[in-house]
């Protein structure tokens, strides 16, 4: 028996499966994902300001830690009262303060220290969660 005449009998042929972009299944369209339901940024709801203007002028734009406060601010907001009136409050300050840190005209220090400190809370919550989600029931 020649080698291409070979059958092999050891069970039906596997078939492969027709190619198909991957998308993303569980979080909805990525444009939903980015900018939001409501089109306004999806860090929050109503009332939140897409950016954290402080963060970014301390730590950068593309900082982990810019991006986990901004989230975590958002997420503390839509459940409690004193983090709407906070954030409602940065709302209206938080982009002209900004600005005066990044021109030096307000020190950076108490700034800093105060976002650290909510840096090290965003990052417990999170923690919180995901071991809530690990550990075993």
């Amino acid at each position: 028996m020649k080698r291409k005449e070979r059958v092999i009998s050891s069970g039906p042929r596997d078939r492969k499966k027709p190619y198909k972009s991957p998308r993303v299944i569980t979080y909805g369209h990525v444009k939903d994902i980015v900018k939001g339901v409501l089109q306004v940024g999806n860090d929050g709801g109503v009332g939140h300001s897409k950016n954290c203007w402080i963060a970014e002028s301390l730590y950068g734009v593309d900082s982990p830690r810019t991006l986990l406060v901004r989230g975590w601010l958002a997420e503390m907001a839509a459940a409690t009262r004193r983090w709407q009136i906070f954030s409602a409050t940065y709302t209206v300050i938080g982009r002209r303060v900004a600005g005066l840190i990044g021109r030096g005209w307000l020190p950076r220090t108490p700034f800093r220290r105060l976002f650290d400190a909510l840096v090290a809370r965003a990052t417990d919550h999170s923690m919180c969660r995901v071991a809530a989600r690990v550990t075993p029931r």
